[in-house]
């Protein structure tokens, strides 16, 4: 005799929607749960807050069929900019402390994606190979890379761009210290990072080149061949975070939650950068 499980049912069915759902471009079932969760919210708070019914949500999430106006607006909230709108367009279906709670959010999940400015679709880790190196021989890689690409900027585009600071090489070194963690789970240099006034900093580099004070620094005669991945990973890192100037890049640090979470000249945790990079690219 054959046992009816209702359960199982439920969950073939909720499959089936989504195939469904994915052919006709809708958003699954998964990707509004995860759209929601991402900003904290309940089914309700959430159908409040992009103006639609109050258990419309619920009913996606169960695997009902959205229309396409509705995904547009679920697919358009899972930018924070957009969702920032949405808060201001719908804020008097809410109360005030959650709207308080969700605009924080927003902003947090703002600063993450600001921050996300390397594409890791670029990187092949199949064929990438990694090895870690002294925080020394890769910022003389750093200097060298972004000092020959000052040089194409000036060649090519009669423009003259800063050659490398002190300032923007600390920066860079913590961004690829944080690239590497993120990508390839791995270390770029074994260096302590410290949280200066002025944002992350490793000391030994520093004391290396601090007679350069604020000027200039000169690309280095002998620099060591590093790996494939970690010099894929400067390369990237110079093209983005490099275009930004060093104050900015100071006030990027700052924003961030290893630098913010950490004792002033105090060693700012490997994990701390590794979990909140990963934050950065999940958004």
């Amino acid at each position: 005799e054959f046992d009816f499980d209702r359960n199982i049912e439920i969950e073939n069915d909720q499959r089936l929607y989504d195939i469904y759902k994915k052919q006709n471009n809708l958003l699954t079932n998964f990707e509004i749960k995860k759209i929601r969760q991402k900003y904290g919210l309940t089914q309700k708070e959430y159908a409040l807050v992009i103006g639609v019914g109050e258990i419309t949500v619920h009913r996606f999430e169960k695997g009902a069929i959205q229309t396409e106006a509705v995904d547009s607006i679920m697919k358009l909230s899972n930018d924070p900019d957009n969702m920032a709108f949405l808060l201001l367009q719908n804020r008097n279906n809410i109360s005030e402390s959650l709207y308080d709670i969700l605009l924080k959010r927003i902003k947090e999940l703002q600063t993450l994606k600001k921050h996300a400015l390397v594409d890791i679709n670029k990187f092949d880790l199949d064929v990438l190979e990694f090895e870690e190196e002294s925080a020394i021989d890769i910022a003389k890689n750093i200097i060298n890379i972004y000092n020959a690409r000052v040089d194409e900027l000036v060649q090519n585009y009669d423009i003259v761009p800063e050659y490398i600071t002190n300032l923007k090489l600390q920066k860079l070194l913590y961004f690829v210290q944080a690239i590497c963690l993120m990508i390839f789970d791995k270390k770029a240099f074994p260096e302590k990072i410290l949280a200066w006034s002025y944002g992350p900093v490793v000391n030994e580099v520093y004391q290396h080149y601090k007679q350069n004070h604020a000027c200039e620094i000169n690309s280095e005669l002998n620099v060591k061949n590093i790996s494939s991945g970690l010099y894929k990973i400067i390369d990237e890192v110079i093209k983005t975070y490099g275009s930004i100037e060093s104050n900015k890049l100071i006030d990027f640090t700052h924003e961030e939650e290893p630098w913010i979470n950490t004792e002033i000249n105090k060693e700012i945790d490997i994990d701390l950068i590794k979990n909140y990079y990963n934050k950065v690219y999940d958004n």
